[in-house]
């Protein structure tokens, strides 16, 4: 999938999206000299996985927050989350550091990544989001992106927080 394929797919399935061209950003720090401008929540995607290796999580919160990954292990269930290493982003999602977003979850092919959308995430706002390229965002509403994840096979979860777990279809072992 390339960026062409994700703009080509949210029309398909009838999702609005507004395309903005900006300069290459790979963190949220590079997107502060245009985020003024920018007509949706900033968000950080992270690829994160447990001590054992074994279990992904690609968790998108408020780019303005510092994720606080002790309570996410918490959350999960977890001993220690970490983040995924550079060669484990390229074999999971596709992606380089900086690249990690939704849309590069068609390359996981056997779906065994969480998806955890912390409440930081707006209901109301619209979301952007790298179409596979740092040279654009897409920007779209936190409904159409879990019409999203379901499309990819994601499904929705509730936990006993106010926290919202998408999980793939999968049998721990």
């Amino acid at each position: 999938m390339n960026e062409h394929a994700v703009l080509k797919l949210l029309n398909e399935l009838d999702i609005s999206f507004r395309y903005i061209s900006h300069p290459e950003v790979k963190t949220v720090a590079e997107h502060a000299s245009f985020a003024a401008d920018f007509p949706a929540q900033l968000l950080k995607n992270l690829l994160l996985k447990n001590s054992s290796g074994k279990h992904f999580y690609l968790y998108i919160l408020d780019g303005n927050q510092k994720a606080d990954l002790r309570e996410l292990v918490l959350q999960l269930n977890e001993s220690r989350l970490s983040f995924a290493k550079p060669d484990e982003l390229i074999e999971i999602l596709g992606v380089e550091p900086g690249g990690v977003t939704p849309f590069a979850l068609p390359h996981n092919k056997v779906r065994d990544i969480r998806v955890v959308i912390d409440p930081s995430v707006s209901p109301s706002q619209p979301l952007g989001f790298h179409p596979l390229s740092n040279t654009a965002s897409v920007c779209i509403s936190k409904k159409d992106l879990l019409r999203l994840l379901t499309f990819f096979g994601y499904s929705p979860v509730d936990i006993q927080t106010d926290r919202v777990i998408l999980l793939p279809q999968w049998i721990d072992t």
